[in-house]
């Protein structure tokens, strides 16, 4: 949607919800670039959950392969802001 309608403010209110907490085992809180980079927005999921950066060397799968480990079988809420 168009920018300045309040998307963020919503999701903001949604995502810090006692209830939404309640509900998902992991919540997730990523801002998008408009450059688009899958390996950056994994690197990105990986640190809103762990709040540690990944190490900067690491490849795509192994980095795919540490997000599913820690969301394989959990409930999540992962919120893109800033999507282009």
């Amino acid at each position: 949607g168009m920018g300045g309608i309040g998307k963020t403010a919503l999701a903001q209110s949604i995502y810090g919800d006692e209830k939404v907490k309640e509900h998902f085992e992991l919540t997730m809180w990523v801002c998008i670039s408009e450059e688009f980079d899958v390996k950056v927005i994994v690197e990105k999921i990986i640190e809103s959950l762990t709040k540690m950066r990944p190490e900067p060397n690491l490849q795509l799968n192994t980095l795919q392969s540490m997000l599913r480990e820690k969301i394989d079988g959990k409930k999540y809420l992962l919120v893109l802001d800033d999507v282009w």
